[in-house]
Parts: C-alpha cells; sequence; structure tokens
C-alpha cells in the first residue's frame, strides 16, 4: 500500500469540495458543547468498534486518551459497544419470532411487549439467562458512570439500526441524567463516525485506482 499521507493527499485532490465540508463538520461534532470532548472521543471509540474500522479506531484511541480518558474507560466504552451489537441482534429476533409464527405481512418492527420478550426467552433460555448479567456489568458504574454509558450506547444503537435499542437507550439516558442536547451531540458522534469510517476505507480504493494506473 502506498504512503498513508501520500494517499490522504491523492483523496483530497479528488474531491476538494466534498473535504473541505467534510473537514468542518468533523471538526464541529468534536468541539465541545453539551458533551465534553472525551466523551465524544469515548462515543467515537465505540462507534468505530461497531462500524469496525481500524483506521478510526487508531485515530480516536489515542485522540480520547489525549482529552483524557483512562485505559479502563476506553475499555469500558467498548465494551458498551460489543453489548450494543449483541442486544441489537437479539431485539430484532422479534421479528424472526413473528416470522416463524407465519406474521409474514404484519408491520416490519413487532410491538415490544412483555409476551414477545417472554417467547423469545423460552426459545433460548440459557443464552438469556447468560446473557442478563452480561448485559448488567456492562452498564452498571465503573470507570464510567452510567449514564456516559447510555450516551455511548445511544450512538451505538444508530449505528446497529436497531430501533427499540434507541428508544431504550434514549429513555435510559434521561434517567440517568442526559440531557436531550447532549443525546442529540452523541448521535451525531455516531452520525459522523459512519461518514469517516466509509471515507476512511476510501484509501483501500485509492490505493487499487494507482495500481491500475500504472
Amino acid at each position: 500500500m502506498n504512503n498513508a499521507k501520500e494517499l490522504a493527499r491523492k483523496k483530497a485532490d479528488l474531491a476538494p469540495k466534498q473535504i473541505e465540508a467534510w473537514r468542518n463538520f468533523s471538526r464541529t461534532v468534536f468541539e465541545a458543547g453539551a458533551l465534553d470532548e472525551k466523551t465524544k472521543q469515548l462515543i467515537a471509540v465505540a462507534v468505530a468498534h461497531v462500524t469496525q474500522c481500524p483506521y478510526c479506531i487508531k485515530a480516536h484511541t489515542p485522540e480520547a486518551m489525549r482529552k483524557g480518558a483512562s485505559k479502563e474507560e476506553i475499555m469500558e466504552a467498548i465494551w458498551v459497544a460489543a453489548a450494543g451489537r449483541a442486544s441489537g441482534a437479539y431485539t430484532h429476533a422479534s421479528i424472526a419470532v413473528d416470522a416463524m409464527e407465519g406474521n409474514m405481512e404484519e408491520r416490519l418492527y413487532p410491538t415490544s411487549t412483555p409476551e414477545m420478550a417472554r417467547k423469545k426467552a423460552d426459545l433460548a433460555p440459557k443464552q438469556v439467562e447468560a446473557w442478563r448479567p452480561f448485559s448488567n456489568a456492562v452498564f452498571s458504574a465503573g470507570a464510567l458512570d452510567e449514564k456516559t454509558k447510555q450516551l455511548i450506547a445511544l450512538g451505538v444503537s444508530h449505528v446497529t439500526q436497531c430501533t427499540n435499542c434507541i428508544k431504550g437507550h434514549t429513555k435510559t439516558a434521561k434517567l440517568k441524567g442526559a440531557s436531550n442536547e447532549q443525546m442529540m451531540e452523541a448521535i451525531w458522534v455516531a452520525s459522523e463516525m459512519r461518514a469517516g469510517a466509509a471515507y476512511a476505507h476510501a484509501s483501500i480504493a485509492m490505493d487499487e485506482m494507482l495500481k491500475l494506473d500504472q
């Protein structure tokens, strides 16, 4: 692969208006506002593990540390991302259960009810029994407080695109003391990270373009 800085320059040269607008967007998202810069970087680290972008992980991990995050805080943020991915999959099992029961014409997202939760749990009781203490351990206060973990989870849920996760973490973040402004800034960090992951991977495309031009 070509030199990273050279690839970045060539990517920027191919779409100068877009990169200028992107850089301004990114700077704005990560500026301190309702959320401080450290919290935003912790959200970014977590989301980077959901987008599975190695460029983003390598960039935002040291940046989080520069903004004051400890290694323990960073690892707890990563565990929130792990739980968020698992939760998104299990939450969507409601759709699978609906399909198993032949409800193919029902609305796309079945209503979350105690009855649906029971049905899912009855189909895999050991896994659900193991999941609950794992989730509790992830979201209980540790190096990070519960509010911060919920803000991270809210950002993550917008990347996993889990409707019920978004609703659940919005409500819980509010209960843990997060303001509407803080929640929206967390969502914008997730948005920036999705775009950033796509653009970061353009280095691979750029490298291939250069090979084809030879």
